[in-house]
């Protein structure tokens, strides 16, 4: 089976630290990593986050988005999973994950159907594998309540899958300008993303079924 990673971890942040009840603030994002992610853009990861929920202190909420400029009728890729990796920390000076690969909790995302015309709704199978067990999460994405979405619940879980807005800020010409050693006239940025947007898997989960009390988290999309 061959797998495809989401190039350069650190430089997307698809590797974040997070300590449970301790908020830290990282800013990254990462479009199109290369040709295969350009040619199957939904495999693409673009920005991975994990956060306490602000709702309620007791869950943990991570998100991983892919497909830039997505549409109302964009479709997960059913060539790869989608993959949460989830280790402690136990160097917390240097931030580095346990090595043992038996701390690690993951959820595992994929899905079937999506043609257009044929079988328009896609089905998502969400596997997750946490500290006090493995279960699955099943559900429709374009279920009741979303216009481009749906969600399925488990034992302390939440899961959703679906179109949401780009949370990137790309002022494009500035951008180019400062890459191409260009002077760079003061003034706000424009948002050249506005009103785009990217599919997102988000995982709320108890912080009790987490394996400690910080974490890092790795998101992966890996070919079938």
């Amino acid at each position: 089976m061959a797998k495809r990673r989401a190039a350069v971890f650190l430089s997307a942040f698809a590797l974040g630290a997070l300590a449970i009840g301790a908020e830290r603030r990282v800013r990254a994002s990462d479009h199109v990593d290369g040709v295969k992610t350009a040619i199957d853009n939904a495999a693409d990861i673009t920005d991975v986050f994990t956060f306490t929920s602000p709702k309620d202190p007791s869950k943990v909420v991570v998100v991983m988005n892919v497909h830039g400029l997505a549409t109302s009728v964009t479709r997960f890729s059913n060539a790869v999973d989608y993959q949460l990796r989830i280790r402690p920390i136990e160097d917390t000076v240097n931030l580095a994950p346990s090595r043992d690969a038996a701390k690690e909790r993951r959820v595992v995302c994929s899905f079937a159907g999506g043609l257009p015309l044929v079988e328009p709704n896609q089905k998502a199978t969400c596997r997750l594998d946490l500290e006090d067990g493995t279960e699955t999460v099943r559900f429709e994405t374009r279920g009741d309540g979303y216009v481009a979405g749906g969600e399925g619940t488990g034992r302390g879980v939440r899961v959703f899958a679906g179109v949401r807005s780009d949370p990137w800020f790309l002022d494009l010409a500035k951008t180019l300008k400062y890459n191409g050693a260009i002077p760079i006239a003061p003034g706000p940025g424009i948002n050249g993303l506005w009103g785009q947007n990217v599919l997102s898997i988000v995982v709320e989960i108890d912080k009790s079924r987490l394996p400690g009390p910080m974490l890092a988290v790795n998101a992966q999309t890996v070919r079938k």
